[in-house]
Order: structure tokens, then C-alpha cells, then sequence
């Protein structure tokens, strides 16, 4: 892979981390997410989730992060698998729509690390990990973005 190529899933990792719903832009954005993450992503971007994590409140991120790839995987390589990749862009996109739910980090961060009834008492940054647990969060966010008690 070329060093431009390189730069741009590098930069592309750490946007995703930023936006929302990736998808948004429409079926190119999510080729190109899936063309990346296919590709692997840069273990940066992983850092980049940790950061965010970290910025907005979210207690010891660096156990979430573990759970996406281990520390020792990440000095290893430098690509992240696609399942790992996968994950990545599953658990951002859950923080980032918790934020733009809350329009607070300290209450997104509190949402997002708090044991949660509908969820089994399982947190929903735990519950983002996976896609049905993922699924099962953005339900939620998207009641509360609608009013509707949860």
C-alpha cells in the first residue's frame, strides 16, 4: 500500500471515530468505510477511539479499547483485522450518536458507561461491541432523540 494510501485510511480511522453515522453521506461513504475497514485500518485508529473515550469523560478507556484489539496486537501490527475494524467503526458511531443524542460528553459519557435496564443491565458501550447489541443501543438512542421514555 502506498503512503498516500496509507495517510488516507489513517485520516479516514480517526474521522470515523468523529462522525455520527457514517453512512449518512450515502451508499459511496459506506463502500468506502467498508473498502477500508476490508483493507484494515490503521491500529491508530484505535488510539484515536481511546482518545475520544478519554475526552469526553469516559472512565479507564483503555478498556474498551482492549476489548477491540489487545495492546500487544496493536504494537505488533499496524492493520487492524476486519472484524476489528468492524467493531471500531460500530462502538464509534454508537459514542458518536450518544453525543449527538445528549448534546453533552459528560452525560453521553454517563449514558454510555451506565448498566442500562433494557440492555440487561449491560452498559451500551459493552453492548456496542457487537452488531445486535449495537442495534440494540441505537434503539434506544433513537427514542430518546424522539421523546419516547425508555
Amino acid at each position: 500500500m502506498s503512503g498516500g494510501a496509507t495517510t488516507n485510511l489513517l485520516a479516514m480511522g480517526a474521522q470515523m471515530v468523529r462522525e455520527v453515522q457514517p453512512g449518512y453521506a450515502g451508499p459511496a461513504r459506506w463502500e468506502e468505510i467498508r473498502k477500508a475497514v476490508e483493507a484494515g485500518l490503521p491500529v491508530q485508529a484505535v488510539k484515536e477511539l481511546q482518545a475520544e473515550l478519554k475526552r469526553i469523560g469516559v472512565g479507564r478507556p483503555s478498556e474498551y479499547v482492549e476489548s477491540i484489539v489487545s495492546r500487544a496486537s496493536r504494537q505488533r501490527r499496524t492493520r487492524l483485522k476486519p472484524e476489528e475494524g468492524e467493531m471500531l467503526v460500530r462502538v464509534a458511531s454508537v459514542i458518536a450518536r450518544a453525543l449527538e443524542v445528549w448534546g453533552d460528553e459528560r452525560d453521553a459519557a454517563a449514558f454510555l458507561t451506565s448498566p442500562h435496564a433494557l440492555l440487561g443491565d449491560a452498559t451500551p458501550i459493552d453492548r456496542a461491541r457487537s452488531d445486535i447489541g449495537a442495534r440494540q443501543v441505537e434503539g434506544i438512542l433513537l427514542r430518546l432523540d424522539l421523546g419516547i421514555p425508555v
